[in-house]
C-alpha cells in the first residue's frame, strides 16, 4: 500500500485534480518516495504501521513531489520540497522515539 496518493500529491505540485497527464509518472514517484521513507526509517529502527500516520503520508507526498520536480528540471527549485519532506519525517521519528522510563526514589 502506498503511503500517499496522486490526489494528495497534485495540490503540492499545483496540478489540477482532473489533469491526469502525469498520473503514471506521479505514481512512480510515490513508489520511489515510499522506498526512501522506508530506508530513512529503517536507519532509526522504525517501520510504517499498517495504518499510515499523517506525518508519513505528508513526507511521502513531499518526497514524491521533489522527485517529480527534480526529474523535470524546468519545474524550478525542488529543494524546498526535500526540506519539507524531512520535516514531516523527522516529526514522525521524534513522535515514535521511546521515552526513557525513569524510576524515581523517595529519599525520606
Amino acid at each position: 500500500m502506498a503511503y500517499s496518493t496522486v490526489a494528495e500529491l497534485k495540490p503540492i505540485l499545483n496540478i489540477s485534480a482532473d489533469d491526469d497527464t502525469h498520473d503514471t509518472e506521479l505514481t512512480a514517484c510515490i513508489a520511489s518516495a515510499d522506498a526512501l521513507v522506508d530506508g530513512l526509517l529503517k536507519k532509526c529502527g522504525l517501520t510504517v504501521p499498517d495504518s499510515v500516520p499523517q506525518l508519513v503520508t505528508d513526507a511521502s507526498a513531499h518526497f514524491a513531489a521533489w522527485l517529480f520536480k527534480d526529474r523535470r528540471r524546468d519545474q524550478g527549485d525542488a529543494s524546498g520540497l526535500w526540506d519539507q519532506a524531512h520535516k514531516f519525517l523527522d516529526a514522525y521519528i521524534e513522535s515514535e522515539e521511546e521515552i526513557p522510563f525513569v524510576v524515581g526514589s523517595s529519599d525520606d
